[in-house]
């Protein structure tokens, strides 16, 4: 048994927001941006030093859609950073997809909105502990460079990606496959420099890749496969130039604004997965590293175009897909996505893929296909999937709200996540301005308030 330490301390109360956000990623830097647009003083806590999380930390390029007829974000804040990503020149639509994005430029502008919006940012720093009384968080200590702090508050929204601040109040969680116990796979993303795209594409004629403007892409390569790249892959695995697992996910994408990089989705892992344990997570980054270099190598000898290339990025922030779902007052099942279920409290909308990833997997790069009731062919979150059971004032937005294992693996999208921060954003403030629990809010009426600032929905 490891030694155990006493640990008692004083900590000032250094910091209050009426609204305080832990997390500023995908789901976060949106709540933020929303609760401070409805009126409410808003401070974010985040461990590294910008906003986006898997966005522009994991480096998670494209945007996916959500799979209903003309894409709807279901967030006018989503819809304002798409549009003003676009401005920028650091993204680029394709057909109905916001999609391609500059990673490193998304964080400046997701930084730009927040302040505007006046959301005071506390980069690196951690929450560390919850402090409740009667059933209500009434601070959170956080760790940074000068000691431990309290973080004050009256309404906390848990935007972590794992719910770190729910788990830390108490709050009950389901993790993993249900059939197996293990998480999804993770990654470690990164982007190279000095590729000449037009001659990388020019490497296969089968349309393996495809070169359009600034976009390059290929999915899923299996061993021994048909198309062209599968074949070049194939001989250098059997070559030993690459390794089996370097073979069993692999994409890559274009950056806008960037002639001469490419994005990669990849490598992948599907072993020590938990995005809980540092072990893991620490793994990842020597692993993949080392992976990122076998790769680059590989690119060199068998493809054009990579003569002069090099590593620009690695992502700072492993890339999870998913860890802990937290129990709120609502849990959304894979029944209910299937029938592609409706609910009067909706807060977003989606028909996204049951995209699980693993080795063997049944879901593996497969869409589980809907057995629908419903002729609108997407399924709805409720508001409850954001009300955290067991504590009072807190809310849960992104990746880790309250769901199933399988419908996890198709809300985690960042529109998807967005939508969820901007209606937990709202839903905060809402219950302020009310004097209320965010568990007596009529989600009707915080759909509304998204509609009224501009979101849009498919119709139901």
């Amino acid at each position: 048994m490891s030694k155990q330490y006493d640990f008692h301390t004083q900590v000032s109360a250094d910091y209050r927001a009426q609204v305080v956000v832990c997390g500023g990623g995908t789901a976060g830097a949106v709540a933020a941006i929303a609760a401070a647009r409805e009126g409410a003083e808003v401070l974010i806590i985040e461990p590294f030093g910008k906003l986006g999380g898997s966005a522009t930390l994991s480096l998670v390029t494209p945007l996916m859609t959500v799979g209903i007829t003309d894409n709807p974000m279901n967030s006018s804040i989503s819809d304002e950073i798409n549009r003003r990503a676009i401005e920028g020149g650091f993204s680029a639509r394709q057909g109905v997809n916001p999609g391609y994005f500059d990673p490193q430029m998304m964080a400046f502008l997701l930084e730009e909105m927040a302040v505007e919006a006046g959301v005071k940012i506390l980069y690196y720093t951690t929450p560390i502990k919850v402090i409740k009384e009667d059933g209500r968080i009434t601070a959170i200590i956080v760790r940074d460079k000068a000691g431990l702090h309290a973080v004050e508050g009256d309404m906390f929204i848990d935007c972590t990606g794992d719910g770190d601040l729910s788990v830390m109040a108490g709050a009950e969680y389901t993790k993993g496959n249900p059939k197996t116990g293990k998480n999804q796979p993770i990654s470690l993303r990164y982007i190279l420099g000095g590729v000449d795209r037009k001659a990388f594409a020019e490497t296969v004629t089968d349309n393996s890749i495809s070169y359009d403007g600034p976009f390059s892409y290929s999915a899923c390569v299996k061993l021994d496969g048909e198309r062209e790249v599968e074949k070049i892959m194939t001989k250098a695995l059997k070559a030993g130039d690459l390794t089996v697992e370097d073979l069993s996910y692999w994409q890559v994408f274009g950056i806008p604004g960037r002639d001469d990089c490419l994005a990669f989705n990849c490598p992948e892992f599907f072993e020590h997965v938990d995005g809980t344990d540092p072990a893991h997570l620490t793994e990842t980054q020597i692993l993949g590293k080392k992976a990122i270099l076998r790769q680059l190598a590989f690119y060199k000898k068998y493809f054009k175009g990579f003569d002069n290339a090099y590593v620009s990025d690695v992502s700072a922030m492993v890339g999870i897909r998913e860890s802990r779902e937290i129990v709120t007052e609502q849990i959304m099942t894979f029944m209910e996505a299937a029938a592609y279920r409706k609910f009067d409290d909706s807060v977003a909308q989606t028909n996204y893929p049951i995209d699980v990833h693993g080795m063997g997997d049944e879901y593996t790069c497969e869409t589980v296909k809907s057995q629908a009731v419903n002729e609108k062919p997407f399924y709805e979150i409720p508001y409850g999937s954001l009300v955290v059971k067991g504590t009072d004032n807190l809310l849960v937005a992104g990746r880790c709200i309250g769901c199933d294992f399988l419908v996890q693996a198709s809300i985690r999208i960042q529109p998807t996540c967005r939508a969820t921060g901007e209606a937990a954003g709202i839903a905060a403030v809402m219950a302020l301005k009310k004097g209320c629990l965010p568990r007596e809010i009529d989600g009707r009426d915080v759909r509304a308030r998204m509609i009224e600032n501009g979101a849009v929905f498919a119709e139901k």
